[in-house]
Protein backbone atom coordinates (compact mmCIF):
# COMPACT_ATOMS: atom_id res chain seq x y z
CA UNK A 1 0.00 0.00 0.00
CA UNK A 2 1.30 3.67 -0.91
CA UNK A 3 1.48 6.79 1.22
CA UNK A 4 -1.06 7.92 -1.85
CA UNK A 5 -3.15 5.23 -0.99
CA UNK A 6 -2.97 5.80 2.96
CA UNK A 7 -3.64 9.48 2.20
CA UNK A 8 -6.67 9.04 -0.10
CA UNK A 9 -8.29 6.64 2.37
CA UNK A 10 -8.25 8.71 5.69
CA UNK A 11 -9.24 11.75 3.60
CA UNK A 12 -12.44 9.71 2.19
CA UNK A 13 -13.29 8.38 5.48
CA UNK A 14 -13.04 12.36 6.28
CA UNK A 15 -15.15 13.20 4.03
CA UNK A 16 -17.65 10.63 5.45
CA UNK A 17 -16.84 11.62 9.15
CA UNK A 18 -17.61 15.65 8.74
CA UNK A 19 -19.99 15.19 5.58
CA UNK A 20 -18.41 17.31 3.35
CA UNK A 21 -16.39 16.33 -0.10
CA UNK A 22 -12.49 15.16 -0.39
CA UNK A 23 -11.87 18.50 -2.56
CA UNK A 24 -13.20 20.16 1.04
CA UNK A 25 -10.84 18.28 2.71
CA UNK A 26 -7.88 18.92 0.65
CA UNK A 27 -8.61 22.42 0.52
CA UNK A 28 -7.24 25.08 2.85
CA UNK A 29 -9.93 26.53 4.24
CA UNK A 30 -11.55 25.69 8.00
CA UNK A 31 -14.68 23.54 7.36
CA UNK A 32 -18.05 24.22 9.63
CA UNK A 33 -21.15 21.32 9.22
CA UNK A 34 -24.44 20.41 10.93
CA UNK A 35 -24.10 17.51 12.89
CA UNK A 36 -25.17 14.85 11.01
CA UNK A 37 -23.92 10.89 11.26
CA UNK A 38 -23.53 9.57 7.83
CA UNK A 39 -23.80 5.87 7.05
CA UNK A 40 -20.07 4.54 6.72
CA UNK A 41 -18.49 7.29 9.55
CA UNK A 42 -16.34 6.40 12.42
CA UNK A 43 -18.07 5.45 15.36
CA UNK A 44 -16.81 7.89 18.09
CA UNK A 45 -18.72 5.98 21.32
CA UNK A 46 -21.53 8.67 22.13
CA UNK A 47 -25.00 9.37 20.87
CA UNK A 48 -25.32 12.46 22.49
CA UNK A 49 -22.35 13.98 21.23
CA UNK A 50 -22.86 17.54 19.74
CA UNK A 51 -19.45 18.66 18.78
CA UNK A 52 -16.57 17.01 17.32
CA UNK A 53 -13.42 18.51 15.44
CA UNK A 54 -10.16 17.07 13.63
CA UNK A 55 -7.17 18.74 12.71
CA UNK A 56 -5.65 17.63 9.82
CA UNK A 57 -3.21 19.52 7.65
CA UNK A 58 -2.97 22.40 9.66
CA UNK A 59 -7.08 23.24 9.13
CA UNK A 60 -10.40 22.74 11.22
CA UNK A 61 -12.98 19.88 10.84
CA UNK A 62 -16.15 21.39 12.73
CA UNK A 63 -19.37 19.27 12.81
CA UNK A 64 -21.64 20.64 15.63
CA UNK A 65 -25.39 20.83 16.88
CA UNK A 66 -26.90 23.71 14.89
CA UNK A 67 -27.30 25.27 18.40
CA UNK A 68 -23.21 25.42 18.14
CA UNK A 69 -22.56 26.25 14.75
CA UNK A 70 -22.45 29.80 14.80
CA UNK A 71 -20.81 30.28 17.43
CA UNK A 72 -18.06 27.49 16.47
CA UNK A 73 -17.85 29.89 13.29
CA UNK A 74 -17.37 32.84 14.97
CA UNK A 75 -14.84 31.38 17.32
CA UNK A 76 -12.61 29.77 14.99
CA UNK A 77 -13.53 30.55 11.44
CA UNK A 78 -10.29 32.60 11.07
CA UNK A 79 -7.76 30.04 13.25
CA UNK A 80 -5.73 27.98 12.42
CA UNK A 81 -5.75 23.86 14.01
CA UNK A 82 -2.48 24.17 14.93
CA UNK A 83 -3.19 25.87 18.37
CA UNK A 84 -6.67 23.96 18.41
CA UNK A 85 -5.23 21.96 21.89
CA UNK A 86 -3.70 25.15 23.36
CA UNK A 87 -5.45 25.02 27.17
CA UNK A 88 -7.68 28.63 26.65
CA UNK A 89 -9.03 26.84 23.69
CA UNK A 90 -10.08 23.65 25.44
CA UNK A 91 -11.18 25.54 28.17
CA UNK A 92 -13.35 27.69 25.76
CA UNK A 93 -15.20 24.93 23.94
CA UNK A 94 -15.86 23.28 27.77
CA UNK A 95 -17.37 25.92 29.09
CA UNK A 96 -19.30 26.79 26.18
CA UNK A 97 -20.55 23.20 26.07
CA UNK A 98 -21.47 23.21 29.58
CA UNK A 99 -24.32 25.81 28.14
CA UNK A 100 -26.34 22.97 26.62
CA UNK A 101 -25.61 19.89 29.33
CA UNK A 102 -22.29 18.83 27.21
CA UNK A 103 -18.78 18.49 28.22
CA UNK A 104 -15.49 18.11 26.51
CA UNK A 105 -15.12 14.56 26.29
CA UNK A 106 -11.95 13.27 24.57
CA UNK A 107 -9.26 14.46 22.61
CA UNK A 108 -6.74 12.01 20.88
CA UNK A 109 -3.71 12.15 18.63
CA UNK A 110 -4.51 9.64 15.46
CA UNK A 111 -1.55 8.08 13.80
CA UNK A 112 -1.00 5.91 10.47
CA UNK A 113 1.95 3.84 9.12
CA UNK A 114 4.84 5.40 8.09
CA UNK A 115 5.45 3.26 5.21
CA UNK A 116 9.35 3.79 5.43
CA UNK A 117 9.14 1.48 8.56
CA UNK A 118 11.46 -1.57 8.69
CA UNK A 119 9.70 -5.14 8.74
CA UNK A 120 8.99 -6.32 12.43
CA UNK A 121 11.80 -9.28 13.02
CA UNK A 122 10.76 -12.10 15.84
CA UNK A 123 11.57 -11.58 19.08
CA UNK A 124 8.86 -13.78 20.75
CA UNK A 125 6.35 -16.60 20.03
CA UNK A 126 2.56 -15.14 19.04
CA UNK A 127 -0.77 -16.29 19.00
CA UNK A 128 -2.87 -15.07 16.26
CA UNK A 129 -7.09 -14.67 17.60
CA UNK A 130 -9.34 -14.27 14.69
CA UNK A 131 -12.64 -12.43 15.44
CA UNK A 132 -14.40 -15.68 16.51
CA UNK A 133 -11.75 -16.14 18.81
CA UNK A 134 -11.93 -13.56 20.59
CA UNK A 135 -14.30 -14.19 23.10
CA UNK A 136 -12.18 -16.39 25.04
CA UNK A 137 -10.68 -13.33 27.07
CA UNK A 138 -14.11 -12.05 28.08
CA UNK A 139 -13.84 -10.71 31.28
CA UNK A 140 -9.96 -10.85 31.22
CA UNK A 141 -9.08 -7.40 32.51
CA UNK A 142 -5.60 -7.51 31.76
CA UNK A 143 -6.70 -6.20 28.34
CA UNK A 144 -9.38 -3.77 28.81
CA UNK A 145 -7.66 -1.35 26.05
CA UNK A 146 -6.90 -3.82 23.40
CA UNK A 147 -10.48 -5.31 23.28
CA UNK A 148 -13.69 -3.37 23.64
CA UNK A 149 -16.84 -6.36 23.01
CA UNK A 150 -18.42 -3.50 21.52
CA UNK A 151 -21.14 -4.49 18.96
CA UNK A 152 -20.91 -1.10 17.15
CA UNK A 153 -17.23 -1.57 17.04
CA UNK A 154 -16.24 -5.20 16.79
CA UNK A 155 -13.24 -6.70 17.61
CA UNK A 156 -11.54 -8.31 14.38
CA UNK A 157 -8.13 -9.94 15.29
CA UNK A 158 -5.72 -9.94 18.03
CA UNK A 159 -2.01 -10.95 18.48
CA UNK A 160 -0.17 -11.87 21.43
CA UNK A 161 3.21 -12.37 22.69
CA UNK A 162 3.85 -15.47 24.39
CA UNK A 163 6.75 -16.29 27.04
CA UNK A 164 6.68 -20.27 28.17
CA UNK A 165 3.00 -19.89 27.83
CA UNK A 166 2.64 -16.92 29.44
CA UNK A 167 0.78 -14.15 27.55
CA UNK A 168 3.32 -10.59 27.48
CA UNK A 169 1.03 -8.33 25.95
CA UNK A 170 -1.60 -8.38 23.24
CA UNK A 171 -2.68 -5.63 20.45
CA UNK A 172 -6.49 -6.18 18.72
CA UNK A 173 -8.10 -3.92 16.20
CA UNK A 174 -11.13 -2.64 16.33
CA UNK A 175 -13.66 -2.33 13.35
CA UNK A 176 -14.43 1.28 13.75
CA UNK A 177 -15.45 1.76 10.14
CA UNK A 178 -14.89 -0.43 6.93
CA UNK A 179 -11.63 0.88 5.56
CA UNK A 180 -10.14 2.18 8.98
CA UNK A 181 -9.50 0.03 11.89
CA UNK A 182 -7.84 1.15 15.43
CA UNK A 183 -5.06 -0.99 17.23
CA UNK A 184 -5.50 -1.04 20.95
CA UNK A 185 -2.89 -2.52 23.21
CA UNK A 186 -1.76 -3.83 26.76
CA UNK A 187 1.27 -5.46 28.13
CA UNK A 188 1.04 -7.81 31.04
CA UNK A 189 2.90 -7.29 34.38
CA UNK A 190 5.38 -9.88 33.07
CA UNK A 191 5.93 -8.56 29.58
CA UNK A 192 7.25 -5.05 31.07
CA UNK A 193 10.03 -3.35 29.95
CA UNK A 194 10.76 -5.58 26.85
CA UNK A 195 9.28 -3.67 24.64
CA UNK A 196 6.30 -6.20 24.15
CA UNK A 197 3.99 -3.29 23.26
CA UNK A 198 5.10 -2.17 20.05
CA UNK A 199 6.14 -5.54 19.20
CA UNK A 200 2.74 -6.81 18.91
CA UNK A 201 1.14 -3.27 17.49
CA UNK A 202 4.23 -3.77 14.57
CA UNK A 203 2.80 -6.96 13.93
CA UNK A 204 -0.82 -6.54 14.00
CA UNK A 205 -0.03 -3.41 11.51
CA UNK A 206 1.28 -5.35 9.28
CA UNK A 207 -0.98 -7.86 9.14
CA UNK A 208 -4.17 -5.27 8.77
CA UNK A 209 -2.71 -4.12 6.08
CA UNK A 210 -2.08 -7.40 4.28
CA UNK A 211 -5.54 -7.47 4.51
CA UNK A 212 -6.42 -4.54 2.48
CA UNK A 213 -7.30 -2.26 5.31
CA UNK A 214 -5.40 0.74 6.94
CA UNK A 215 -4.34 -0.01 10.90
CA UNK A 216 -4.79 3.14 13.04
CA UNK A 217 -3.60 4.19 16.21
CA UNK A 218 -4.66 6.78 18.77
CA UNK A 219 -3.90 8.20 22.44
CA UNK A 220 -4.26 11.05 24.22
CA UNK A 221 -1.46 13.94 24.54
CA UNK A 222 -0.44 12.92 28.02
CA UNK A 223 0.22 9.36 27.18
CA UNK A 224 4.17 9.72 26.25
CA UNK A 225 4.16 5.72 26.62
CA UNK A 226 1.58 5.10 23.86
CA UNK A 227 2.80 7.94 21.46
CA UNK A 228 6.47 6.10 22.47
CA UNK A 229 4.67 2.46 21.35
CA UNK A 230 3.71 4.29 18.13
CA UNK A 231 6.55 5.91 17.08
CA UNK A 232 8.42 2.17 17.61
CA UNK A 233 5.86 0.03 15.64
CA UNK A 234 6.21 2.10 12.82
CA UNK A 235 3.13 4.82 13.30
CA UNK A 236 3.59 8.76 12.55
CA UNK A 237 0.87 11.18 13.71
CA UNK A 238 -1.46 12.29 10.92
CA UNK A 239 -4.51 13.88 12.61
CA UNK A 240 -5.97 15.26 16.34
CA UNK A 241 -9.64 15.30 16.75
CA UNK A 242 -11.86 15.84 20.06
CA UNK A 243 -15.63 15.61 20.69
CA UNK A 244 -17.91 16.10 23.47
CA UNK A 245 -20.35 14.26 25.29
CA UNK A 246 -23.02 14.33 27.70
CA UNK A 247 -22.56 15.37 31.23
Amino acid sequence: MKKEELKQILEEQLALDYDCSVEEIQSSNNIFKVWKRNEGARYIGDEDCMLKIAVYREKLLVMADEKLLDWCKQTFENATGTWLADPENLIKIHEKLGEYGQRLADTHHHYLPALNAAKTEKRYDVKWYEQDEIKVFQGDNRFWEALLFDELIPDMLAVCAVENNTILGMASVTRDCDKLWQIGVNVTEEGRGKGVGAYVTSLLKEQVMERGVVPFYSTVESHIKSQKVAFQAGFEPVMYELFSAAK
